[in-house]
């Protein structure tokens, strides 16, 4: 195998690294403000400058917030879903969702108001705009495929890396027990897109889900939650 996987996340965020021998991805940000403390714990143990992509899972504030910042002070391009592209230009994430949960309903009202915009990203020339199924990152030396998982939002994306059988998949789902018991994630807005997303994740059998939020776990756990979404509507 030809990489490997980091995280440097914080206790509620994961910021999930893939390190290979010609250049390292960082998957998601985080919050507007936070791009100090994320390089502060990159560079403990690689070069700013050895960050090629930055993959962005979905365009939420906890996901996108220091992507500018991130770009300029790196020189990193990123890679993201054509839906995402409107969303970053913003720094203004959708409001709308057919299901939340306690937590999603303080969250909802958190990205209605100023918390929920961060810095827009305009730049083309660090811009990546990948479809469903394409292959990426051949540059670093590792198999990895695009894997759309809409349903949280409209513009989410898993990264597949072919050489590990795993996943990236966001907010596609969660491991957080405390918040969510059942890997649904807390805001969803299209629930009949977040069962498909899912079912291509059941289908597709990787070995481990690396979620934005928790710990990795096997796909097994959706096939097992996968009933409690039935109930949504």
């Amino acid at each position: 195998m030809n990489s490997s996987i980091h995280n440097i996340g914080t206790a509620t965020r994961n910021n999930w690294i893939i390190v290979t021998s010609n250049g390292i991805i960082a998957v998601d940000t985080g919050l507007a403000g936070q791009e100090d403390g994320f390089l502060k714990r990159f560079t403990k143990h690689w070069r700013r400058e050895d960050l090629r992509y930055v993959f962005i899972t979905h365009a939420h504030n906890d996901h996108a917030g220091f992507l500018k910042e991130l770009l300029e002070k790196t020189g990193a391009t990123v890679v993201m879903c054509a839906l995402a592209q409107d969303v970053l230009a913003v720094g203004k994430p959708s409001e709308a969702h057919a299901y939340k949960n306690w937590l999603g309903s303080i969250l909802e009202k958190a990205m209605a108001s100023k918390i929920g915009s961060y810095p827009p990203v305009t730049d083309s020339n660090r811009m990546q705009v990948v479809c469903d199924g394409d292959c990426i990152f051949e540059d670093l030396g590792i198999k990895a495929k695009v894997v759309n998982l809409p349903g949280h939002t409209l513009d989410s994306i898993g990264l597949y890396i072919v050489e590990r059988n795993i996943v990236f998949c966001g907010d596609a789902a969660m491991n957080r027990p405390v918040l969510n018991a059942n890997r649904h994630t807390v805001l969803i807005e299209n629930i009949k897109a977040f069962q498909d997303s899912w079912d291509k994740l059941i289908m597709l059998n990787p070995a481990l889900l690396y979620p934005g939020h928790g710990r990795a776990f096997p796909v097994g756990d959706l096939a097992r939650y996968r009933h409690y979404l039935q109930n949504q509507h």
